[in-house]
């Protein structure tokens, strides 16, 4: 499965990416949410995980212009967030937004909610 990282820090993006391509995806990896519409633009992917706090666009715009365009609104979202877990609610967010990951993470939390979101689409 093809999966777009929207993520800022390096030692992440590089983690993430080991983890995902372990796993057999093919991981296509983005500094920020400008980036990550260019990418959108010019490719398809079959999940987004988007750092909530990124500069120039954050995770939360990016969701929003993602939920504005007819095609892109499909593809299902796993956020990735250092913000407590209960200061978003993913009742507030775009439905596309399947889950959220909590900054640190647990490896082994990650893919398996990587493996229930491709499960179900």
């Amino acid at each position: 499965m093809k999966i777009l990282l929207a993520e800022d820090e390096e030692d992440l993006q590089l983690i993430f990416k080991m983890v995902l391509e372990d796993e057999s995806h093919t991981v296509t990896v983005v500094n920020n949410g400008y980036e990550a519409l260019e990418r959108l633009a010019n490719d398809t992917f079959d999940l987004l995980l988007i750092d909530v706090m990124m500069p120039q666009m954050d995770g939360l715009e990016l969701c929003e212009r993602i939920q504005d365009h007819p095609v892109w609104r499909q593809i299902p979202i796993l956020l990735l967030t250092a913000k407590p877990k209960s200061s978003l609610s993913l009742k507030d967010l775009p439905p596309m937004v399947r889950g959220l990951i909590e900054k640190p993470f647990n490896v082994f939390q990650l893919i398996d909610e990587v493996r229930t979101i491709l499960a179900s689409t």
